[in-house]
């Protein structure tokens, strides 16, 4: 007999062609829906989604409900993270991903512990190296949807990385919304069957919702009527994807499948959009560069001369690019008005981290204790040989600078007030 599990959940994209704004009030509500549905014990689980930035938005309007999802998150009744947004692994950086699956773990544990799968159910693209980085947080299991092509057919299987490193991966490739038809069609078997194609595991997933979609309040009821209405062949029990993948592990002989996962053949990864809205891909680009390169580790020498690290700047400045790099975001396939705010959000980030900068590297040079040493810092691991141009403050117009041997240097006087 095969084993149906059936695992509710929500697909929520927090911007789209509809703004962020809108899609937080209908948020607020399908929150209300989902812990009154666990509450009353319509569901047993619920999914969020795998990320954690629709729950930051809501906690911030509704900071009174966070003992409510804490209790579900710890029952393990409710589901989050490890994401803090569903990322679009294929224009982002690697530092973005970590640093994307570190915010979001975090919020998740802070809340009651984080979900130890690598849910991207609808990310464009999966990147060859995944694994390596979702061992790096204690992660053995993946879900998504996108880029696996027909010829490696296999639903279920070991997706490694040429460093030894794996996870145990759910190719759900009749999409996150395949066991909707579940709840409002009484064809069960046909669903089934569908379903547990290119496995011979007898361990089968359903996921059972979809974009913006309301709970169903009677999924237990359809369940039961369906399990009425089949054979042995199937058995469908509502459960959540760390059990699965529990019973899911000890089936054997599932395939090995290596490398990144891109092909459009079974599933649309729209590498169109990787030329679109090229300002927003570009300033996005120059903000996860400046916080990889300069801001980050201008922190941690600051913190070497005793200046505080202010960290929840930083995570701001990350989340908002998370934000930026969602799978719909980061495509720029939006509505007008989610893409000036999309903009906007990039420009105040921009404005914060350069702002960081500054403020760091004059708190440095004080630190140096000499009113005449000009300060210059190479964020760089290794040496640079470039010409800059600074902006210096003198008690007279004629001058001259000296290195550190008391050597004079050539300079070129570009203007002088």
């Amino acid at each position: 007999m095969k084993k149906v599990y059936a695992i509710a959940h929500t697909h929520w994209d927090f911007e789209w062609y509809f703004t962020r704004q809108e899609a937080r009030v209908q948020f607020a509500y399908h929150m209300d829906e989902v812990l009154d549905a666990l509450e009353n014990n319509d569901l047993n689980y619920y999914l969020l989604d795998g990320q954690m930035s629709i729950v930051d938005d809501y906690l911030s309007s509704f900071p009174e409900k966070k003992a409510t999802i804490k209790k579900f998150v710890t029952e393990k009744r409710l589901f989050i993270g490890p994401w803090y947004t569903q990322i679009d692994e294929m224009v982002t950086s690697g530092e973005s991903i970590v640093h994307n699956l570190a915010i979001g773990s975090q919020i998740a544990n802070d809340l009651g512990g984080v979900m130890k799968v690598a849910y991207l159910p609808d990310s464009f693209g999966q990147g060859q190296d995944m694994p390596k980085i979702y061992n790096g947080f204690d992660i053995y299991s993946a879900v998504f949807w996108r880029g696996m092509p027909k010829e490696k057919n296999a639903r279920y299987f070991y997706w490694n990385s040429n460093d030894g490193s794996k996870v145990l991966t759910a190719n759900i490739k009749n999409g996150y919304y395949a066991g909707v038809q579940l709840v409002e069609n009484d064809d069960f078997k046909d669903l089934l069957d569908r379903v547990s194609t290119d496995t011979e595991s007898d361990e089968l997933v359903l996921p059972i919702g979809g974009d913006q979609r309301s709970v169903d309040y009677n999924l237990k009821d359809r369940i039961n009527l369906a399990n009425e209405k089949l054979s042995d062949e199937y058995i469908i029990r509502e459960s959540n994807y760390p059990q699965y993948f529990e019973n899911l592990r000890k089936v054997k002989n599932l395939p090995d499948y290596d490398g990144e996962f891109i092909d459009p053949s079974a599933s649309k990864i729209h590498r169109g959009i990787y030329s679109s809205r090229a300002d927003l891909k570009q300033i996005y680009d120059r903000l996860e560069r400046r916080m990889t390169y300069q801001v980050e580790p201008l922190m941690a020498l600051a913190k070497s001369y005793g200046i505080e690290p202010k960290q929840g700047l930083v995570d701001d400045i990350w989340k908002t690019i998370f934000r930026g790099q969602a799978h719909d975001s980061s495509g720029g396939c939006n509505s007008d008005k989610t893409n000036d705010d999309i903009l906007h959000r990039a420009k105040v980030a921009d404005q914060l981290s350069y702002s960081i900068i500054d403020y760091l590297v004059r708190k440095l040079s004080i630190s140096e204790n000499s009113p005449y040493d000009i300060y210059l810092w190479n964020p760089l691991p290794i040496e640079m040989d470039k010409v800059q141009t600074i902006q210096i403050s003198t008690k007279s117009k004629n001058f001259n600078i000296l290195d550190a041997s008391g050597q004079p240097v050539d300079y070129d006087l570009l203007n002088q007030e």
